[in-house]
């Protein structure tokens, strides 16, 4: 599902096996997760949203239906195939494929940044680069939302073994998931005190506000 490289982090591989993934491991509900990243982000029509680690492109199309033809979307990741799978079948959006930490794109652009379930992906030692490169890369008054899974038992148990099915030391589950260790990061940047939510679907934000004038739209 995914390849380990050791600058770029985990790259999707297989895309069919990806959403067969999410599919169990959100029992089905990964639609209204969707929605409720969205309806947190604020992203408002007209406006400019970037997500990072888009993966098959859900959210991108999800924030694409909020922001309107107006608005644009652009989604983000290290892998080859999911940004051509992207590319084929949607051509409404915008898909680059760059890192988290090395975005290929301008200063100020966007409204809302999203990053869901990809922190822990990115090399431990670029992860202040990605969350500085996210701060570049939003407008002043732009938002930021980090998301992660939040640590039930049950993903504790699935954590721990997909860790072993790694062959790798799992240690405590939640440490590297936690989306609450990036708020020191968020206000050393100069983003706004973080707020911390956490979803029904197994899920915990992390947002924050760029502090300067908000956009015509706000």
């Amino acid at each position: 599902m995914f390849i380990d490289e050791a600058e770029t982090g985990l790259v999707l591989s297989g895309l069919r096996r990806y959403n067969l993934f999410t599919t169990v491991f959100f029992l089905g509900r990964q639609g209204r997760l969707l929605q409720e990243l969205a309806d947190r982000s604020g992203l408002r029509p007209g406006e400019d949203a970037l997500d990072i680690g888009c993966g098959p492109g859900k959210l991108v199309r999800v924030l694409g239906r909020r922001s309107g033809h107006a608005g644009t979307v652009t989604g983000v990741d290290p892998s080859e195939e999911a940004i051509a799978h992207n590319r084929r079948r949607d051509s409404r959006h915008r898909y680059v494929r760059s890192t988290a930490q090395e975005l290929a794109l301008p200063d100020a652009a966007f409204d809302v940044v999203t990053c869901t379930f990809v922190m822990h992906h990115i090399p431990e030692q670029h992860r202040a680069a990605a969350l500085a490169e996210m701060w570049r890369v939003l407008k002043p008054g732009g938002r930021i939302l980090l998301a992660d899974a939040h640590m039930s038992e049950r993903l504790r148990v699935a954590y721990a073994l997909t860790q072993r099915l790694r062959r790798r030391e799992h240690g405590d589950p939640a440490a590297g998931v936690d989306v609450r260790q990036y708020a020191a990061v968020l206000r050393d940047l100069g983003f706004t005190a973080p707020e911390f939510v956490v979803s029904t679907h197994s899920t915990a934000m992390l947002l924050a506000t760029k502090p300067g004038q908000v956009s015509e739209f706000g």
